[in-house]
């Protein structure tokens, strides 16, 4: 065995843990070396090279940091004496309201237990826009996703006595309030109310809305000047008969005909005293946040990575600038945030830069002239000056990562309990600091640079050469040995939660819930080719995971989600506002000229009748028989329902008889689909470049009966990537192919190191054999390697900066193909025998043996895993609440003897504290 552990690089000197207060000065000197192809883990340790975070991307923040150790904050606002900051608070499915001493950056308060099942502050979701105070510091209103509150705030800074105003939404819709605005005699609060595409005005004597105006679509801001609004449409303008839309929360929004992705940008101007909107002002893409100063209404639009500069006495755009500060990249920075620290400092947070840009400014008839940047933690959300300290206080939405308090997780009958670290550990940050000197920004925008992989990335040569064909090219346009690439993603499990068995590696048995029993074959192709223990999902949850794999990102519209997901769950789309403006891979590929295949991946939606939608026993009857295990009519005809997506360009490319995201299907039937089309091309010797296949079964179902039991489905899923590489490996493509296995995102599972740390499989006659690579790679690494391989160009600045996964691959091919092993655990233990099965699936394995003392609690359990939302005619990811789900699995896995960690005594479904925590995050 090869244990790789390959680096470039200054070593960093380990410093003993994270502290509240981490000073890292201004003016020290540069931070040398850079991420590329280190083995240092996520893990939270605090080196002299910053914390490693799984994005390809340090943090080394200037001045103090102070740690929110249970939640990722969203969005925040100072105080009016500036003692207090207000920040709306997110942890594993319930929101809460976070108060902090501005000074200290002690929390002094948090607000909302997601207890109880009357509506009331904190029972699950918080807007996704930073809290507003009234101007004597006594009030302070929060959206709550649904609602306003309003609180009472006292002369410590603490908040009492909430008020919950509802506000009604439109067409069925929640009204989704935002970001809001006080009338300048606190009579009247403008809210954009972003569900409803208007602007909302309350009666603050009464808590009453009195009115909605209409604007543009997805509003978000609402500054007042002049006897005006102005309000920034995230989803620009309404739509033009005969143009192109795509939807978003219910709402046509003008869209690109082939990503799907939004196309407009609007700020709306309202007259108040008349009540109309009278005007509209055409901005970048998304715009999310506005800083008036002056005459000038500053705009930043999120997805065209750029600031508008709006003159408020004409209503004109007076110039647009454009914040990303890599040279040669154009997408991807995502400004977020304004603020002005003087009359010509001008600040923007950008967030996916982890950093802010500053910016000097002369007005908006000047061009505004770029000085440099300043480093941030993981992802800023908002920038603002403490006027009475002249400190600048930075929200850091994820803070440090996922370093948090741990969880625990269980995953019914045949697994372990285990705790450990989950992507739901989020620990958010406030970063506080002294501007600095212009003579620093150098010094400071280097470390930038350094901790984004920037100075790597310039440093290396970019024009292709006349060289042989090597598997991964060094540059991008030389030619590859490589000619097929297969990306199968799967969902949503640890690296310790499969190979924590293995046996080498960083890995730890005791975590090991699906090990070598249940994945045989992850397990030898890991033994075959390579262990990588060093590798790390970037998203938390599947509408960021599958984002971050199809566009190399997930752009700040789909981290503001976080809190609500109210407008949509964009896990394989169905929402224009989540996708970047230059659209997905598939897209790079074909302009690069390289032909795609998609079978299953982001085609979100699929065709099954209302009522009575083929059950899991029917799909896996349909498998066995075209398998030749079994004979007779097939039950489902697979022709019959088609999986189609909201983006143009997928449907160009997928094959709609390979079925979408639903855990009634199993993965054996979704390989048989994809089988029909690999034999075709067998039969012509034509073969996608560009191959990508979706196994969504080791997302598992509970144990309702309906569907096996989680060790069954993550059984199927793993015959399942098998038989694919065995199908390639023994194919006339195999010579010329590699195939990528990963999960979108780790969410399900713990581990020891990160609850990013996730597997990762590669096959091919390029791949090392027998290695244990603990080299750092992402997703984004994965994404990076393709692109160089079939010659695409990258798509944003993210996977621009990441290194190929060079280390992985050698350029003498080992043509040895690979066998597929049979499941050990039979792959429908636990369905439970109806009419409808009965000659469908033969049903013979022994169903759990509850306690006759539980036995009332479990039937109970049955009935709440029945109503679930992961099968059926709607099929949707992540859609069951965590705290029930948790506890059902824990039961299962533990015979239904052992109350969940904390507990008591066993709970039914309807006693499970949390279980009114909106259900968009499985766990």
């Amino acid at each position: 065995m090869i244990r790789l552990r390959r680096r470039r690089g200054a070593r960093g000197l380990a410093v003993a843990g994270l502290t509240l207060g981490l000073v890292v000065g201004a003016s020290g000197a540069a931070i040398a070396g850079s991420i590329v192809h280190t083995t240092d883990k996520v893990d939270g340790t605090e080196t002299a090279r910053g914390v490693l975070l799984p994005d390809n991307q340090r943090v080394t923040p200037l001045g103090t940091r102070h740690l929110v150790t249970n939640g990722r904050l969203l969005a925040s606002t100072l105080s009016p004496d500036g003692t207090h900051l207000a920040a709306l608070t997110y942890l594993h499915g319930t929101g809460f309201l976070t108060m902090m001493d501005a000074a200290s950056g002690a929390v002094t308060q948090q607000v909302g237990t997601g207890v109880g099942a009357d509506r009331k502050i904190g029972d699950g979701q918080v807007g996704t826009d930073a809290p507003l105070y009234t101007p004597d510091g006594r009030t302070l209103w929060i959206a709550q996703g649904r609602d306003l509150v309003r609180f009472s705030v006292a002369a410590d800074g603490t908040v009492a006595s909430p008020v919950v105003v509802p506000v009604a939404g439109v067409g069925g819709r929640s009204a989704l309030p935002a970001g809001m605005a006080l009338s300048p005699d606190g009579t009247r609060l403008y809210v954009a109310l972003n569900g409803s595409n208007t602007l909302g005005v309350l009666d603050t004597a009464t808590n009453t809305l009195t009115r909605q105006i209409p604007v543009g679509n997805a509003p978000r801001q609402v500054v007042l000047t002049g006897g005006e609004a102005y309000v920034t449409n995230e989803g620009g303008r309404p739509a033009a008969d005969g143009e192109y839309t795509n939807d978003s929360y219910g709402t046509t929004v003008v869209a690109d005909s082939s990503t799907g992705a939004a196309t407009t940008g609007s700020v709306s101007v309202v007259d108040l005293a008349s009540g109309k909107e009278t005007g509209t002002i055409r901005v970048g893409l998304e715009p999310t946040a506005a800083y008036l100063t002056g005459h000038t209404l500053m705009v930043a639009n999120s997805n065209s990575d750029s600031v508008s500069l709006i003159d408020t006495t004409t209503h004109r755009v007076r110039q647009t600038f454009n914040v990303t500060p890599l040279p040669g990249s154009t997408v991807g920075s995502n400004p977020n945030a304004i603020t002005m620290t003087d009359d010509h400092h001008l600040l923007v947070s950008i967030g996916r830069d982890n950093a802010i840009a500053v910016y000097d400014y002369r007005g908006a008839g000047y061009p505004v002239r770029y000085a440099g940047l300043l480093p941030t933690d993981w992802y800023p959300v908002n920038v603002q000056l403490d006027k009475h300290t002249g400190q600048v206080v930075v929200t850091n939405d994820k803070g440090i990562g996922a370093r948090g308090a741990g969880s625990t997780i269980a995953e019914g009958p045949g697994t372990t309990p285990a705790s450990g670290h989950n992507t739901y550990n989020d620990t958010g940050s406030v970063t506080t600091f002294a501007m600095p000197r212009d003579n620093q920004l150098g010094t400071l925008t280097h470390r930038v640079f350094v901790d984004n992989g920037w100075d790597a990335l310039l440093a290396r040569g970019t024009t292709p050469r006349t060289v042989a064909p090597v598997a991964v090219p060094a540059r991008l346009g030389e030619p590859s040995t490589i000619k097929h690439v297969f990306l199968i993603i799967k969902e949503n499990r640890t690296y310790d939660q499969v190979l924590g068995d293995i046996g080498k590696g960083d890995s730890d048995p005791s975590l090991a819930q699906f090990g070598a029993t249940v994945t045989p074959n992850q397990h030898a192709l890991a033994n075959s080719y390579g262990v990588f223990d060093n590798f790390y999902d970037e998203g938390t949850l599947s509408a960021d995971g599958h984002n971050w794999l199809v566009q190399a990102d997930a752009n700040d519209y789909i981290e503001h989600e976080f809190g609500t997901w109210a407008r949509s769950y964009p896990s394989l789309g169905n929402d224009a506002l989540a996708y970047q403006r230059d659209g997905f891979l598939w897209n790079a590929a074909r302009r690069a000229g390289r032909s795609v295949a998609d079978f299953g991946e982001y085609a979100a939606n699929i065709d099954l009748p209302a009522s009575n939608p083929p059950n899991w026993a029917d799909w896996y009857a349909d498998a066995r028989i075209l398998e030749g295990k079994a004979d007779g009519p097939l039950p489902v005809p697979t022709d019959k329902y088609h999986s189609t997506s909201d983006v143009p360009s997928v449907n160009a490319i997928n094959d709609p008889s390979v079925p979408t995201f639903d855990t009634d299907i199993p993965d054996q039937y979704r390989v048989d689909m994809w089988l029909k089309s690999f034999r075709a091309s067998e039969r012509t010797g034509q073969l996608a470049n560009l191959n990508l296949l979706a196994l969504p079964q080791d997302h598992t179902a509970g144990t309702s009966g309906k569907d096996p039991y989680p060790t069954a489905m993550v059984a199927d899923n793993d015959l399942a990537v098998g038989r694919v590489v065995d199908t390639v490996s023994h194919s006339r493509f195999w010579k010329d192919s590699a195939v990528f296995v990963l999960e979108d995102d780790s969410q399900n599972g713990v581990d020891h190191v990160d609850g990013h740390r996730a597997p990762l499989w590669i096959a091919s006659p390029y791949a090392r054999r027998g290695v244990v690579d603990s080299t750092y790679y992402t997703q984004i690494n994965v994404v990076k390697t393709i692109e160089q391989i079939l010659g695409i160009a990258p798509m944003n600045q993210m996977d621009r900066a990441a290194e190929p996964m060079t280390d992985a691959f050698t350029n003498r091919a080992d043509p040895r193909a690979y066998t597929a092993l049979p499941n050990q655990v039979p792959l429908d233990l636990g369905l439970k025998p109806t009419s409808a099965t009965a000659g469908a699936a033969a049903v013979t394995h022994p169903q759990p043996v509850v306690p006759a003392a539980e036995r009332a609690v479990y039937e109970k359990w049955v009935v709440w895993s029945d109503a679930q939302r992961t099968g059926g005619s709607r099929p949707e990811e992540d859609m069951t609440n965590p705290a029930q789900l948790n506890r059902l699995s824990w039961y299962a896995s533990t015979g239904w003897r052992r109350p969940y960690p904390g507990d008591t005594r066993i709970l039914a479904p309807d006693e499970v504290p949390g279980r009114n925590r909106p259900a968009q995050d499985l766990n």
